[in-house]
């Protein structure tokens, strides 16, 4: 493999100046460090499971060179995915004021990229547009995810108010578009004056506010955050309706956030803890929907 890596950065005019190194091995993917002249270079190899994330990242940084990563090479035959140092992410450098920019910079993207769906679809990402992810709510607890059966139950009596949440969403009337279902802290890197956002292997094609999720559970403080996110969405709707909407993300997004959960670790028998985080995120939307049924 080493002689076949180095053979292939020759190929993209890449020199490595040391030896390089596994730095990253999980599942889904696998990350080896290269050190070069010009600085470390990051070799992302995806597996299967989320080897759409070459061709979707190679796309955006073609649009959006600077808020996405830096991609050098992108082999989608291989799934290889070459990238620039992003820095430091924000969880480690405590930058934490970088947050609502990479949410403003992310909105911006996102409405733009309305007009891709099909094009991310056809890529391989995976589709949770409301209407796909209302039909999946009560198939789903067909299988066994861990929960016992009073709980299911209690899930499956919630069907009607997730459908009705559902399309309170979609009388918005906002656009589908690119869902990366991973944004927090660890995330968002900061090099200098820029502000980027990594690692999209979880992205789907979905109802965008469902980005909110993951933010919504780290920002202590979210205001200003919030503020950030909806401010390209506001040319779509209006400040009552969008904020609405983030509301319904809990009881909403949760639910597609478990597919996606489901899929991976039935694709990659990836986390031994899942046996506990799947239901453990089954109970939250328990509790989120019937909050929202009060």
């Amino acid at each position: 493999m080493q002689d076949e890596v180095q053979d292939w950065l020759v190929s993209n005019g890449v020199e490595s100046t040391g030896a390089i190194e596994n730095i990253h091995d999980r599942p889904w993917s696998t990350v080896l460090r290269v050190p070069t002249a010009g600085g470390d270079l990051f070799l992302k190899q995806e597996h299967p499971v989320q080897a759409y994330e070459v061709p979707l990242v190679d796309a955006l940084f073609r649009r959006w060179p600077d808020r996405v990563p830096e991609v050098v090479a992108a082999d989608t035959a291989r799934a290889w995915l070459l990238l620039r140092d992003g820095g430091v992410n924000v969880a480690e450098s405590k930058a934490f004021d970088a947050f609502p920019l990479a949410l403003r910079l992310y909105a911006e993207l996102q409405v733009a990229e309305t007009a891709r769906v099909d094009e991310f679809l056809a890529m391989g990402l995976r589709d949770l547009r409301l209407p796909v992810v209302r039909d999946l709510y009560e198939p789903f607890f067909e299988r066994d995810h861990g929960l016992d059966s009073e709980e299911v139950d209690r899930l499956l009596a919630l069907a009607p108010k997730y459908r009705e949440l559902c399309d309170e969403l979609a009388a918005l009337e906002l656009p589908a578009s690119i869902q990366h279902d991973d944004l927090h802290q660890w995330n968002v890197f900061v090099r200098g004056e820029r502000v980027a956002i990594y690692d999209w292997g979880d992205s789907s094609v979905g109802f965008p506010l469902w980005s909110w999720l993951k933010p919504s559970w780290v920002l202590e403080d979210p205001e200003s955050a919030r503020t950030a996110y909806l401010a390209s969405w506001r040319e779509l709707a209006s400040e009552p309706q969008l904020r609405r909407a983030l509301e319904l993300v809990p009881p909403t997004g949760l639910f597609p956030y478990v597919l996606q959960i489901r899929r991976q670790y039935d694709a990659t028998q990836a986390h031994s803890d899942y046996g506990t985080y799947l239901p453990q995120r089954l109970r939250q939307l328990l509790l989120e929907l019937s909050r929202a049924g009060s």
